[in-house]
């Protein structure tokens, strides 16, 4: 688990406060109510009205028992429990007895015990005591025969056992609503407890539940705040985290870091954004690098251009004029003079177009870009590849290289939008078409071979994916090795017999100012595929191309001015 940083705190803390700040005012508001309504409760008043209520049902069930002890002593005294029978003949017990508590409807029993404790008959009424509803009381009497009854309390002394008269025990169980009891039982018991708080406890009581209820409370309170601090604040500060630890390399020049987004939260759009950023900005550093070194190479080629175009008339005005004066008759000589011609002929001629190669190169404007639409570009290319037909052994170079190549376009009929400029894209596409016939033809063979077999096919497709118009063209030759691919767009880097390596790089530059990229891929056949994208008109790639085109041309222009000027300053003079 990571450590918490300042962000992570700083949400807890807040998080914390919030819920907090609330529950303090709770307690306190808690503890007012409380106060008040333990000065209420324990009002002097309440004690004295709490122990009356509890006199009288004290005096209630008192005299409930009493009322209970008179008619056992009734019981007791009746004739039948007076009669001599009844204290020698068991059976004569037997019969009175149901007779003594039929006459006695809350008698739920009797029984008659004989000193020591031997019981010596006993009746029960047909339902027995409900302990739900009803709650017994037993009553002991002490019977003589001939003599009053009398009541046996808990403090009076067992009768002594004798040899004449023998007292009987009769104990008298009686069945009554248990309510009054219950309810007796009931009010001693709050009342003792409400005595007991109120002398000892009432401080201790109220304010140590309240407290522990406090802090409970707080103890939850703040548990669950800080779950859901770190719940909530967990994606947001680690999403900052991460922006920040990349953000280093990337003020030290590494434009190569990458955040891996997660879910569809703003943090990661913002890992999205930067990601973008970064690709931007590394889109542009590789285009104003290329860019620099293109203007490097346009300086070169330029004084290049210059130092060889011009001997190269002198060379061959000097071969032309040694091969016209010589008049003799060797013919060795006259072979060498001819061989000499020839081959100097053949090299100027190669050197020119080299001349002119690195002329154009030097002179390659920026792309002057307007709204347009991509569509009709390329049906243009396709309709004049599709012209380039004819004879394969034509001295026209263009004709014979493309009576071999088949060149087929296909392109969506939907308007592609974009900002570009026709001539370049035609310039673009037209040289990397030819390069993959050139490749083709290296592949197959030498011009020798012409009569042979067709060298193979270009495919053009075009498309639009995301934010860029996507433009491959294929080719079924040998394809481009891995280790040339990332130096191929190099000025003077070719694979062609014949080539000057500046091909490719104008097509590179004429993309890149179009704001879009160019890359070399191995086509489905196993060929060579190059993909150029092109930024969507209303993309932001394509406005930053609009407005460095826009800029071009103003400089263009106020340089223009500014030789026109110094072009006239020196006619005045």
């Amino acid at each position: 688990m990571r450590w918490l940083g300042r962000t992570d705190l700083r949400v807890l803390l807040a998080i914390l406060i919030t819920a907090l700040v609330p529950l303090a005012g709770a307690a306190l508001f808690a503890r007012a109510i409380v106060a008040r309504i333990s000065a209420t409760a324990f009002q002097p008043e309440f004690g004295v009205h709490l122990d009356r209520a509890l006199t009288v049902y004290a005096d209630l069930a008192r005299a409930m028992k009493d009322d209970l002890r008179h008619e056992a002593l009734a019981l007791g005294s009746s004739g039948a429990a007076r009669d001599p029978a009844f204290f020698t003949s068991e059976t004569r017990r037997h019969e009175t007895l149901p007779t003594l508590g039929a006459a006695h409807p809350r008698v739920a029993s009797l029984g008659v015990e004989r000193c020591g404790g031997d019981e010596d008959g006993r009746w029960d009424r047909a339902t027995p005591a409900d302990p739900s509803s009803e709650r017994t009381f037993a009553v002991r009497l002490s019977l003589r025969s001939g003599a009053d009854p009398e009541l046996i309390e808990p403090t009076t002394p067992e009768p002594t056992c004798e040899t004449d008269g023998t007292p009987l025990l009769l104990v008298v169980t009686f069945a009554v609503p248990r309510a009054r009891f219950d309810e007796l039982e009931e009010a001693t018991a709050f009342a003792q407890a409400y005595h007991e708080v109120e002398r000892n406890h009432r401080e201790e009581y109220l304010d140590t539940t309240y407290r522990n209820a406090f802090v409970v409370l707080l103890g939850i309170t703040i548990a669950i705040g800080f779950g859901l601090a770190l719940l909530v604040a967990a994606p947001v500060t680690s999403g900052i985290a991460a922006l920040s630890r990349a953000m280093r390399p990337v003020a030290a020049g590494d434009l190569a870091v990458r955040i891996a987004p997660s879910g569809n939260g703003e943090v990661a759009e913002l890992h999205r954004a930067f990601n973008r950023m970064l690709e931007e900005l590394e889109q542009s550093r590789a285009r104003m690098e290329f860019l620099r070194r293109v203007g490097e190479w346009q300086k070169v080629a330029r004084r290049l251009a210059h130092e060889i175009k011009n001997p190269l008339t002198p060379i061959q005005l000097a071969a032309e004029e040694c091969h016209r004066r010589y008049r003799g008759d060797d013919p060795e000589l006259q072979k060498i003079l001819d061989t000499m011609l020839e081959v100097v002929t053949e090299e100027v001629s190669s050197l020119r177009r080299l001349v002119t190669e690195f002329s154009g190169f030097a002179r390659l404007p920026r792309a002057a870009l307007a709204p347009g639409d991509l569509t009709p570009v390329l049906a243009d290319e396709s309709e004049r590849f599709e012209t380039l037909t004819g004879d394969p052994a034509s001295h026209d170079e263009e004709t014979a290289l493309f009576a071999r190549t088949t060149v087929r376009f296909d392109v969506p009929e939907a308007p592609m939008p974009a900002a570009l400029d026709r001539e370049m894209i035609h310039r673009a596409l037209g040289n990397i078409i030819k390069n993959a016939a050139q490749a083709l033809r290296d592949a197959r063979g030498s011009r020798a071979d012409l009569a042979a077999q067709p060298w193979g096919s270009v495919h053009v497709t075009a498309g639009t994916a995301g934010a860029d118009h996507v433009i491959d063209i294929d080719d079924d030759g040998p394809g481009i090795p891995a280790e040339v691919r990332t130096t191929l767009f190099d000025p003077y880097v070719t694979t062609k017999r014949d080539g000057t390596g500046l091909g490719l790089t104008i097509v590179k530059k004429i993309i890149v100012d179009h704001g879009g990229s160019i890359e070399v891929r191995e086509a489905p056949g196993g060929g060579a595929r190059i993909r150029l994208r092109i930024p969507v008109l209303g993309t932001p790639a394509s406005a930053a191309a609009l407005a460095r085109s826009t800029e071009d041309d103003a400089d263009a222009r106020a340089s223009m001015c500014r030789r026109v000027g110094a072009l006239a300053s020196q006619r005045e003079r």
